[in-house]
């Protein structure tokens, strides 16, 4: 690409929100290092799914499936060990014929779940103190970190109604927890709800929708706010009859952002824009996905933009565009990513 063109591109990931909740972790103490930091305490929930009748045992219970990011900044390089999540009590459970998928403590209703890495691919557990109840991500460093995945709900069985979850912690095993040294605030908690009744719920045929804008001269931002290259682009779905889908961004580049003007992805070669992403030509809020930071009163809480009712065959119409962020505009490449949720009413 040439130095002077402004392109973007957005990557949104498949994920499906109707819920679920992360908990808590109680392996043993250690405390080599306790200068990380991070938004834990963070719970994730699937507040209301229900199993439909002719779902066959060992499918992923549509809507049940949701991502978790957590990123964690170290000013001390924890040495050699990658950030794990490990069960709070018990051990996990593998199923006959299905070797990625496991029960859990505190996990019933005849329900197993699945943990994909950052890439989707299913994590396997790692024998952590003589149990297999750990999950293994990416090496810890140094600086910024971000420890990001994705659960599932699986079939096993007839459903039992209720509500359930289970609890894990973040650490580097044996030399420290991702949250200010200390294992209570350092905690995933997942939990969700079976229902009785079917809730409609879409599936979505594009998982993965990569947008380029077109190149927009320097001259085209004047001031803070300016916006150009607006591009069309649409997520389809297929729509159980009479489903009513909401959809929420997330900034993958930064979580927390609550604003609507997605951050510069690493790579980005140009500097004082961003890319907002409309709907029915409003900015999409971005927003955490489907969690909230335990014990903390100004909680981010999740931000969506219903979609009205959809049936069958549907796509989300969507655009994206330029935005002038500073006061002045360098020339380059630019890159932005979302995540995107849908739930369900």
């Amino acid at each position: 690409m040439r130095a002077s063109a402004l392109t973007a591109f957005i990557a949104c990931l498949k994920h499906l929100s109707i819920a679920v909740a992360l908990a808590t972790i109680t392996t043993g103490a250690f405390a080599k290092w306790n200068d990380c930091t991070a938004p834990l305490p963070m719970n994730i929930d699937l507040p209301s799914v229900a199993i439909p009748a002719g779902l066959a045992s060992g499918e992923v219970i549509p809507g049940a499936r949701a991502s978790f990011t957590v990123p964690i900044n170290c000013t001390v390089d924890p040495g050699e060990g990658a950030w794990s999540m490990t069960l709070s009590s018990g051990s996990l459970s593998p199923l006959p014929g299905l070797p990625d998928v496991f029960t859990a403590t505190g996990l019933r209703g005849a329900i197993g779940f699945r943990i994909r890495d950052a890439r989707g691919t299913p994590m396997l557990p790692i024998n952590y103190n003589g149990a297999l109840d750990t999950f293994q991500f990416d090496p810890a460093r140094q600086g910024a970190n971000i420890v990001q995945g994705s659960f599932e709900l699986v079939k096993l069985g007839d459903a039992v109604v209720g509500t359930f979850g289970f609890s894990t912690g973040l650490h580097v095993p044996n030399l420290e927890w991702a949250n200010n040294g200390d294992e209570a605030s350092s905690t995933l908690s997942f939990s969700y709800t079976i229902t009785g009744t079917a809730v409609p719920t879409c599936s979505v045929t594009t998982v993965d929708v990569a947008v380029s804008l077109p190149m927009v001269s320097v001259s085209a931002f004047t001031n803070v706010g300016a916006t150009a290259g607006t591009t069309p682009f649409g997520i389809l779905l297929d729509c159980a009859s009479d489903a009513e889908p909401s959809i929420g961004l997330t900034d993958a580049t930064s979580p927390s952002n609550q604003s609507n003007v997605l951050t510069l992805a690493p790579g980005s070669t140009a500097a004082g824009l961003g890319v907002q992403v409309l709907y029915q030509m409003q900015p999409l809020p971005l927003g955490s996905a489907s969690y909230v930071y335990a014990g903390e009163r100004d909680a981010p809480a999740t931000r969506v933009t219903s979609l009205g009712p959809r049936s069958g065959a549907t796509s989300i119409a969507l655009e994206a565009r330029y935005i002038q962020t500073a006061t002045s505009v360098s020339p380059g490449t630019l890159k932005a990513v979302a995540t995107f949720n849908l739930s369900y009413n």
